[in-house]
């Protein structure tokens, strides 16, 4: 998916400036001169990909409330709150809502430019946790219920002699659960498996 800056400002020829600036980087701007337009333009908010610049006083909805929303909703897009009226509360508010910068107008050209990449590469890394996250989550769906409770009882830190008493079950069968799950996994060490499964959240054992 193609990064965009999506950027929102009542203003035509602040729109007009930041957009020519920024596509001197070789980056895609979309402009949008209300949070409604931006809305109505983009349809469904947690696909984008990118970053927002957007103003945070303007006729109608405002910056302020769309961050609102979003750190409501939980949406990743970076937000840099752009103000021609900035203050130390503003400020405040708007990181307490998620705000991934806030600059104050006239912007300097060396500080949007430095400022937009640092949100898109926090962007991009966010994809790329997120797709490994999916990936992992993939895998771990093609485990059978027995293997999901072994799986988390070895993350746990248990012995296999522990997970069989845990789970009444044979010490060899605790070890063709732990092969398969090893195998599906595609794993091929106990630190490996720790280190890569031990963050997530792995469904209850049940006896």
């Amino acid at each position: 998916m193609t990064a965009h800056i999506y950027l929102i400002d009542d203003d035509e020829a602040i729109r007009s400036s930041l957009a020519a600036l920024l596509a001197t980087v070789g980056w895609q701007t979309e402009t949008y001169s209300s949070v409604l337009n931006f809305q109505q333009a983009v349809g469904e908010l947690d696909r984008l990909s990118g970053c927002l610049l957007l103003d945070i006083r303007m006729p109608g909805k405002t910056g302020m409330t769309l961050l609102e929303e979003w750190q409501q909703q939980g949406l990743e897009t970076p937000v840099i709150i752009m103000t021609g009226h900035g203050n130390i509360d503003l400020c405040r508010r708007a990181f307490k809502n998620g705000a991934f910068e806030f600059l104050t107008k006239p912007i300097d050209a060396d500080l949007l430019i430095e400022t937009v990449g640092a949100a898109m590469e926090h962007q991009r890394m966010l994809q790329e946790q997120r797709g490994k996250t999916i990936d992992l989550q993939t895998k771990l769906n093609t485990l059978s219920s027995r293997e999901n409770d072994v799986l988390a009882l070895i993350v746990a830190g248990l012995s296999n002699k522990e997970i069989a008493r845990e789970l009444a079950l044979s010490p060899r069968t605790v070890e063709a659960h732990r092969a398969n799950i090893f195998t599906k996994l595609e794993i091929n060490s106990l630190a490996k498996l720790i280190n890569i499964y031990g963050g997530l959240a792995l469904p209850t054992p049940t006896k």
